[in-house]
């Protein structure tokens, strides 16, 4: 972990290095974390820089001195790891981000240059280390000509590389301001689809059949990869009205919470446009019903709204099925991309 102190003052950097080795003594002694200012020398002419965009002198040098920094920084983890991962310092992660964002690399069947694990300009994303020194000579080189996320987007096509957006952002902007703010563009940039839950990823869904009427799917996903553990999805179309995705439990559950989240940072036009959360609660009819009939009498729980869909579930009512009712016609293809049920 690197920890890239940008202020231009040595005496303020120099106090803040000291505050984190008294805190993180025993993880610096380690060798996990380093914590690393540029000295002046690197930065090249600051003044009189091109003006664009309409944008002040004030955010044209903090623009420019950005795209050295990261330039700096690139440098100095070049060689430090097989893959790099460049965060802003306000963003929160998702829970278990780290094996999240192992297994988004393991599946990457191309030749990549960049993965965005977050959507909002260059606040979470990883790269190969063996490109770093490249993309470090060519950001020092453009540091006046266009913002840094823009510059990558550069670096990314001159690689011939495509945008590959993990489903879910596996980290999340909290600041509440912006150097946007002279450009009157809201500030409080949040991700779309934030990953905050690990209760699929984790496996910790009780057993279930899952099943669906729609069977027109892509890449051949499968309703059971949006429930069963992992990064797995259902992505379908022809959506229409009476539409379900059944998830019959193994034995009758008790439901504390139940969270689906359809669409995904590559589709997000994809959500459930039109439905309702179902339950199907056991009763002395179904107790009698064997494994085979118990899906049957559904009640609705909740409504999806912009494709998602959190609720308590009412407490001392074993569940024996949910459903996912589609309770109108969709043109859009439908992205599953998560159900969490959690038991009391």
């Amino acid at each position: 972990m690197v920890i890239f102190l940008a202020d231009l003052s040595y005496a303020h950097n120099s106090a803040v290095s000291r505050n984190i080795s008294n805190g993180f003594k025993t993880d610096i002694d380690n060798g996990l974390l380093h914590a690393i200012f540029a000295p002046k020398e690197y930065y090249p002419r600051l003044t009189n820089l091109k003006e664009k965009f309409g944008d002040s002198k004030e955010r044209i040098f903090w623009r420019s001195k950005l795209v050295i920094d990261f330039s700096f920084l690139m440098c100095y983890c070049k060689d430090l790891s097989q893959y790099y991962l460049h965060l802003e310092d306000d963003v929160i992660p998702a829970p278990s981000f780290y094996p999240k964002l192992k297994d988004f690399i393991a599946s990457q069947q191309k030749q990549w240059t960049v993965l965005d694990v977050a959507l909002q300009g260059a606040i979470a994303k990883v790269y190969q280390s063996t490109d770093l020194e490249r993309l470090a000579t060519f950001l020092y080189l453009m540091y006046d000509e266009l913002p840094v996320d823009w510059l990558i987007n550069k670096w990314r096509n001159i690689k011939d590389s495509a945008n590959i957006f993990a489903p879910a952002s596996l980290f999340q902007h909290v600041g509440h301001h912006s150097s946007l703010l002279e450009n009157n563009v809201s500030h409080l940039f949040k991700e779309g689809y934030f990953d905050k839950y690990d209760q699929k990823y984790k496996g910790l869904n009780p057993v279930a059949v899952v099943s669906a009427s729609m069977q027109n799917s892509h890449l051949n996903t499968k309703p059971e990869l949006a429930y069963g553990k992992g990064l797995g999805y259902f992505w379908v179309k022809g959506i229409k009205k009476g539409d379900f995705i059944d998830i019959e439990f193994t034995s009758p559950t008790e439901v504390r919470k139940v969270f689906v989240d359809t669409g995904a940072n590559f589709a997000a036009s994809d959500q459930l446009k039109h439905g309702i959360l179902q339950a199907s609660f056991q009763n002395e009819t179904t107790k009698e019903a064997g494994h085979s009939g118990r899906c049957k009498n559904f009640e609705t729980i909740d409504y999806f709204q912009r494709g998602k869909v959190e609720v308590f579930v009412e407490r001392n009512r074993n569940v024996n099925c949910l459903r996912i009712l589609v309770t109108g016609n969709q043109d859009k293809w439908l992205l599953v991309r998560e159900i969490d049920v959690w038991e009391t």
